[in-house]
């Protein structure tokens, strides 16, 4: 007779088998009529300014004030990005990301600060910042030469968005989660067989949305055939909007490293 605990092994291995067949499956499925690339990122994040005031309103504003000259922005441990991309008949892009972003911010150096309704005053006064983004994009290949390539299309970016101020257990918040539309460009050069160079970015400006820029300058490397490529370079985030709920705009520097595979 099989043990419960036996046939519960069984059964989820069942499930794990089940579930990697199904990707197998999608991938064949996938690079049969296009290109898959995985990526994967990460390095280090820079918060360069960030200004604040909640709320915003002509009738109703919190204080203006900047996490990173008014607080110590803490070094955050690596981030993580992730992109999957399918190319289709060597024209046709469309690709996922998931980009989550945050800082803490310590020792607030001045007297008192205004936020979200609360006020806080004294010492202890801490800040978090976090912009988390999720975004489905396409983009044609206008120009497709042997080594050089430059695709232009949109991003529909979902921001999840938040700025919270604290002092011990007393916290106040402002949370964002909205949809902003972005112009997307990708530019890639081939300087030899292995090394190329690549400027790929969504941004907007001047919208009821505020501005939004997310630009990558770096290279790529061949690892492997075609197939495995390093992917190092350098990363601005910036944008903000000026509403009556917010106002806030930020930059963020991002030291990039990252590996991308193709099927």
């Amino acid at each position: 007779m099989v043990s419960h605990y036996k046939q519960e092994y069984m059964s989820k291995n069942r499930y794990l088998l089940f579930g990697a067949s199904l990707v197998l499956m999608m991938l064949q499925v996938c690079t049969s009529y296009g290109q898959l690339t995985l990526t994967v990122e990460s390095g280090l994040v820079f918060n360069t300014y960030n200004d604040v005031r909640v709320p915003n309103a002509p009738d109703n504003q919190g204080s203006l004030f900047s996490l990173t000259d008014d607080f110590t922005p803490q070094l955050p441990g690596p981030f993580l990005r992730v992109e999957a991309a399918y190319l289709i008949k060597d024209r046709h892009t469309v690709e996922l990301q998931a980009v989550p972003a945050a800082v803490n911010y310590e020792n607030f150096t001045g007297d008192s600060v205004s936020f979200a309704g609360t006020t806080f005053r004294g010492e202890g006064i801490t800040g978090r910042y976090e912009f988390n983004t999720y975004r489905a994009s396409y983009r044609y290949r206008v120009v497709n030469r042997e080594r050089f390539q430059l695709d232009i299309g949109a991003t529909a970016l979902i921001r999840d968005a938040r700025i919270a101020v604290a002092q011990g257990e007393n916290e106040a918040e402002d949370v964002d989660l909205g949809f902003v539309p972005l112009l997307s460009l990708q530019l890639q050069y081939a300087a030899t067989d292995k090394l190329s160079l690549l400027l790929k970015g969504d941004a907007i400006a001047g919208s009821e949305f505020g501005r939004a820029e997310d630009v990558f300058a770096g290279i790529t490397y061949a690892l492997y055939q075609d197939s495995l490529r390093l992917k190092a370079g350098y990363r601005i985030v910036e944008g903000g909007a000026n509403v009556d709920q917010v106002y806030n705009f930020a930059l963020l520097q991002f030291a990039d490293i990252g590996l991308a595979y193709t099927f």
